[in-house]
């Protein structure tokens, strides 16, 4: 079977061979890989003429009876035309027993959730060479992402423009599922007004943890220095790691750096901004027009180094992580008030 690459995953739906009875779906998002794991499921279940019936098999299941997967693949339903097993890969989901179930034709279809594999996984390379099955990759991107709003605010006859949307996006976790729960819950808050406004964002997606790392990292780069670390104990107070935040500060002074050095070109800073994705809410583009230029680009490529060093000690040390992020704070704004002095 062709081994998948990344893309359009409704197109590699399209694209499989007819002939294809079990499928791996895997990648490092779990929401994700949960939500295509069900579309191939219904593409399985499309197949049969009549009701089908859908088996769940977890670790639990498989503990209790190891031969129940293939008791399950290789049973017709008495009540069903068809049948189709979604199991998570674990300890038990060996690639021996897997090669061995589909050596012979199965009865019923198959799919497999499983979280990132390398290249080499013996799990993948099965799925991926064997002639009646296939690995599908499942990885989040900005084209899912946006998919994803699309999706949800059609059926609610929402529009948004391409900056709430932009906002929108850097707003959603990392997370498939929990982000399609908060864009449908975005668009019940919004029916029947016609389109999706930042305010409307504002009110219902994230929760104060997401707005007080937001605020952090503004507060950073414009060296309000008791703000940033009273945002840190709000953080704290709410269960978020600090290791959260400054990954968080990390990816803000990489934007920060790369308008600092378009401005530095020439670049205007509206067609710098432009080229940012997610770009910054419109609430906060003067803000962080005004810190990058002030900050200057030599010195934002400096502290990304500093950042990425006290990410890693963080999370290597849990117990020390908000010492750490303190410390980076002091020493990111005191060398800029050094420099040329905070943000008016």
């Amino acid at each position: 079977m062709v081994a998948y690459k990344t893309g359009s995953f409704q197109r590699i739906l399209k694209s499989l061979d007819p002939s294809c009875r079990a499928g791996l779906v895997y990648g490092p998002d779990a929401g994700l890989v949960a939500e295509r794991a069900a579309a191939l499921t219904d593409v399985f279940a499309g197949k049969c003429k009549d009701a089908v019936e859908i088996i769940r098999l977890d670790e639990k299941d498989l503990a209790e009876d190891p031969a129940r997967l293939e008791v399950e693949l290789r049973t017709i339903p008495m009540f069903a035309d068809g049948k189709v097993v979604r199991v998570a890969a674990g300890a038990r989901l060996d690639v021996p027993t897997l090669k061995a179930l589909l050596e012979a034709p199965l009865a019923d279809a198959l799919v497999i959730e499983a979280g990132a594999l390398r290249p080499d996984s013996g799990l993948r390379k099965l799925f991926e060479s064997h002639k009646t099955a296939a690995a599908l990759p499942s990885y989040s991107d900005e084209r899912s992402v946006s998919e994803l709003i699309d999706e949800e605010l059609d059926k609610a006859n929402l529009k948004i423009d391409s900056d709430t949307r932009a906002y929108l996006m850097a707003r959603l976790g990392a997370d498939q599922a929990m982000s399609r729960a908060e864009v449908a819950k975005l668009a019940v808050f919004a029916s029947g007004q016609g389109h999706i406004g930042a305010d409307d964002i504002d009110a219902i997606v994230g929760d104060s943890a997401e707005i007080a790392v937001e605020n952090f990292v503004y507060d950073v780069s414009g060296d309000e220095t008791k703000d940033a670390l009273r945002q840190l104990a709000r953080l704290a107070a709410s269960g978020t790691e600090p290791s959260v935040a400054l990954s968080a500060l990390g990816r803000h002074f990489t934007q920060l750096h790369r308008i600092a050095s378009a401005q530095a070109a020439g670049v205007a800073p509206e067609q710098a901004l432009r080229s940012l994705r997610p770009r910054p809410h419109f609430k906060r583009e003067k803000a962080f027009v005004a810190d990058s230029r002030r900050i200057g680009a030599q010195r934002l490529l400096e502290a990304l180094p500093l950042i990425q060093e006290a990410v890693k000690r963080a999370r290597l040390n849990p117990d020390l992580e908000r010492a750490i992020a303190e410390r980076l704070v002091l020493t990111l704004t005191r060398a800029r008030e050094r420099g040329s002095g905070a943000r008016a």
